[in-house]
């Protein structure tokens, strides 16, 4: 931590020969709190001279919420490390340990630093943690005070919000496509129009919703056109939009949800709708009841007419009725009979029509849907499905390995299968994906290895695949996130590919390069 206060053993202050050992935990909540932690190890310095004790480690959470431990290292990396160089832990107050909304998760972590033999002392409170009944009632009114400080606040922002709100203000996030944020001051005056990233310095100032560029407002109106006027479905448009390569407000392709999102915009009828959904105190994130909207109307002149918005949300409503198992294969027999063949992409091709995942979710597979309406085609169809399973529980194999060989030499790696990142050492993330052959145009051997639009961590495994059945892994590549500008890139067999000093032959040689990188990070 920058400019912490730590009393040395050779000061005066302090004897080195009688003293114990002592790590710190300092918190701030906000990145504006600049001198907070400089405050707080001040204060745990002074405590550790009285108490004769030497500070050897400090650990410091800076801009993190004490509601939740997610997120906040220092404090992970204290509970977890297992050192044993100390035998107090020094925190301000009890309120730097954790505003924990179940005060039993504060007592759990002090309780697990107090089997491994260490003390947590709270240096600015008026009782000793010594355990007495005196010190665990103090200490739990405390702990809920603490709680409850958060809860109260919580309360008053979230009014304040709504009020301003109701006013017509934005109450941060991005604009959207075909709109922008405009800055006023208390008076009213337009101060500019804020860009990507930007944000108000000044309390007293106000951001509005105005409508975006000529060319966006185009887009958006042509949006709705195509969907109410002419009928086509969200995934036509999506279609539409991409091949005639135009981005959206994050210069990325369009996608369904993106789509929607603009149908069901109020802000392009000049509205704005605050309260949809809410997050308090770090819980779940949950949708609103519509009596709980704050809606202000009439704020700027409309992008899209209103009789045209209220008819795509009459068409949105109807598009949301259940799918029922009947009426999938309905659809699915009227697509055979126009087509003669079915397949994913002709399902995806097809408007108004259920996605291919949806058969395969409600069907247990898309073989067995098409088999439902009579068409069974030849094996050779379902190849790349079977080939995409087997090679799924290949992945899933090698990463259980990795997994076993790196916590086997001391350090703590885990996968989330949901987002396929493996974490080593709670720093180095690394995303794991398949490398699946494909013959290009002029039948040179290519791998196909996707990345996520907004990608987690900072290096990706590619398990290259063999070009014969595209189920068995050949070799590995260890890449770093920037080599992956696009969404996809493509891995030859040519030695002289750029990506060749990525390359590594066996899971011996992707483990030693693995902990090389670790090596580097905790030094």
């Amino acid at each position: 931590m920058t400019n912490a206060l730590i009393i040395r053993p050779a000061s005066d202050l302090l004897s080195a020969s009688s003293a114990g050992r002592a790590a710190q935990y300092v918190r701030m909540s906000t990145d504006n709190q600049r001198y907070s932690t400089q405050i707080q190890a001040a204060a745990i310095a002074m405590y550790a001279a009285q108490h004769d004790l030497v500070i050897v480690r400090t650990y410091t959470d800076e801009g993190r919420s004490g509601l939740r431990i997610e997120r906040r290292e220092g404090l992970i990396e204290l509970v977890r490390s297992g050192r044993t160089d100390f035998d107090h832990i020094l925190v301000y107050d009890v309120s730097r340990w954790g505003r924990f909304q179940d005060v039993d998760e504060s007592a759990y972590y002090e309780f697990t630093c107090r089997l491994a033999g260490i003390k947590v002392c709270y240096c600015a409170e008026q009782f000793d943690n010594d355990g007495s009944v005196f010190a665990s009632i103090v200490k739990n009114l405390k702990r809920v005070m603490a709680a409850e400080y958060s809860r109260e606040l919580s309360v008053k922002v979230h009014a304040g919000a709504c009020r301003v709100a109701s006013l017509g203000f934005k109450q941060g996030g991005p604009a959207g496509y075909g709109l922008q944020r405009e800055l006023l001051d208390e008076s009213g005056c337009s101060k500019g129009i804020l860009l990507k990233g930007q944000r108000k310095h000044l309390q007293t100032d106000r951001v509005v919703i105005r409508p975006g560029t000529e060319t966006e407002q185009a887009v958006v109106a042509r949006i709705f056109r195509e969907f109410v006027v002419h009928g086509r479905s969200r995934g036509s448009i999506v279609r539409c939009l991409n091949n005639e390569e135009i981005p959206n407000h994050r210069t990325k392709p369009w996608s369904l949800a993106m789509v929607r999102h603009v149908l069901s915009n109020e802000a392009y009828i000049g509205n704005s709708v605050y309260n949809r959904t809410s997050v308090r105190l770090r819980q779940a994130k949950k949708k609103n009841p519509p009596e709980l909207w704050i809606r202000a109307t009439g704020l700027f002149e409309p992008v899209v007419d209103k009789s045209i918005f209220l008819k795509a949300q009459n068409l949105l409503k109807e598009k949301q009725g259940r799918w029922s198992n009947e009426l999938l294969l309905k659809k699915l027999r009227e697509t055979l009979s126009v087509h003669g063949k079915l397949s994913a992409s002709i399902l995806a091709a097809s408007d108004n029509m259920p996605s291919a995942a949806l058969y395969a979710c409600r069907f247990g597979s898309l073989r067995e849907a098409f088999r439902r309406v009579g068409y069974v085609d030849s094996e050779r169809s379902y190849d790349y499905a079977d080939a995409r399973k087997q090679s799924e529980a290949e992945l899933s194999r090698q990463v259980e390995a990795l997994l076993t060989h790196i916590t086997a030499s001391g350090i703590t790696a885990e996968f989330s299968a949901e987002a396929g990142v493996m974490t080593v050492a709670g720093k180095l993330a690394i995303s794991v994906r398949m490398g699946r052959y494909y013959r290009g145009r002029r039948h040179a051997p290519c791998w196909l290895v996707h990345r996520r639009t907004i990608e987690p961590a900072g290096l990706i495994l590619a398990l290259r695949l063999d070009k014969e059945t595209n189920r068995e892994v050949i070799d590995y590549f260890l890449l770093p996130l920037h080599e992956m500008a696009k969404h996809v890139i493509g891995l030859t067999a040519t030695p002289r590919s750029r990506f060749s000093v990525y390359r590594c032959l066996t899971t011996n040689d992707v483990l030693q390069s693995i902990m090389t990188k670790v090596a580097a990070l905790l030094s």
